[in-house]
């Protein structure tokens, strides 16, 4: 696991006050993890450490691009990937570091005889957090979809015709009960 080593921070060798690293994050790094359903990823992640003496601030800024599928055409496409993410992680004594990490998701608890901090499971979920929530092909400079026109011409004829009878039904019968409140 090479990669992981440059995710290890000998924080006890630094001094307080800020220090930047930054993270070049492709497929590799996420294959250490879960399956994805994008692929072709180029992240930079830039974080930024802010020493102090019981705790350390974490500041992730995190931009980049990789394919996946258009959750509208099923198409390729590429996806921009932008978020800030902050993070407290907090020394404390060896005893109480099970108990207090079970509480707050922003903040991490290591012990105080720790020597090394491994952002690597960070980097992850907070570049996962950073993907849109729905993927969709952007607009072309006309203002028009910029999805496949032949897959939306196909799934706007199966809509028209799709028809579910228990909506119908229940459409009916709202329309009624509006009808006769109306003449009342």
């Amino acid at each position: 696991m090479k990669w992981r080593k440059e995710f290890e921070i000998a924080f006890m060798g630094l001094k307080a006050g800020e220090h930047d690293f930054i993270y070049k994050i492709e497929d590799s790094f996420f294959e250490q993890f879960a399956k994805q359903d994008f692929d072709q990823a180029k992240i930079e992640v830039k974080m930024t450490l802010d020493k102090n003496v019981n705790y350390f601030l974490l500041h992730f800024d995190i931009h980049g691009q990789a394919n996946t599928l258009c959750d509208r055409c099923g198409d390729t496409m590429t996806m921009n990937i932008w978020d800030e993410f902050d993070h407290v992680v907090k020394l404390v004594a060896t005893d109480d570091v099970e108990s207090k990490n079970e509480g707050d998701p922003e903040v991490t608890y290591i012990s105080q005889s720790d020597s090394l901090l491994d952002v690597s499971k960070l980097v992850y979920e907070y570049c996962i957090f950073s993907l849109p929530i729905q993927k969709v092909h952007a607009d072309n400079d006309q203002g028009e979809s910029g999805c496949n026109q032949e897959t939306l011409k196909i799934l706007n004829k199966q809509e028209k015709h799709t028809s579910n009878k228990m909506w119908d039904a229940l459409k009916n019968k709202i329309e009624n009960k509006n009808l006769d409140h109306g003449a009342s």
